[in-house]
């Protein structure tokens, strides 16, 4: 679809910033950082058991990635951008939980681009989402979406 108002323009731009933004931080774990260094990274949350810690390192990296490729390419948009609130909401419960315990571990969501506190990361975390759920309800801000449906029809 070609934009065609405003609101098509901003949408556009969130989407690809988003996604040029998910995907290069998955990238940065994925090969500057490492994603065994990244699953060190996850373990100093304490959350998940040892074992598991690898796994689940690797299917978030994955999951950016994909997300953003997806973000920035327009195939499957609604599941990519529901895909990253739920992440950005891990992430948000997680560093939240890591504060509210009195460590700050580094969590390793935004790679190697920012050596932020844990207050600033969280701002941020804040931000993405904000951006991510203005995607989210872009669709039905159009007025196809907002009138769509059916419709009532009267008997003759």
């Amino acid at each position: 679809m070609q934009p065609k108002t405003p609101l098509d323009y901003t949408v556009l731009s969130f989407r690809v910033l988003l996604g040029v933004w998910f995907l290069s931080i998955g990238l940065d774990k994925l090969l500057r950082v490492g994603v065994v260094e990244f699953s060190r990274q996850v373990a100093e949350f304490r959350i998940l058991l040892d074992p598991w810690n690898l796994p689940v390192a690797y299917v978030v990296v994955w999951l950016e990635v994909i997300a953003g490729l997806c973000l920035v390419t327009g195939w499957l948009n609604r599941g990519a951008v529901r895909l990253m609130i739920g992440l950005t909401l891990l992430f948000l419960f997680v560093n939240g939980q890591a504060m509210a315990l009195g460590f700050e571990p580094d969590c390793g969501c935004f790679g190697k681009f920012f050596e932020l506190g844990q207050t600033a990361k969280m701002w941020l975390l804040v931000v993405q989402l904000g951006s991510l759920v203005f995607l989210m309800l872009s669709d039905s801000f159009r007025k196809k979406r907002l009138f769509a449906g059916s419709r009532m029809r009267l008997s003759t």
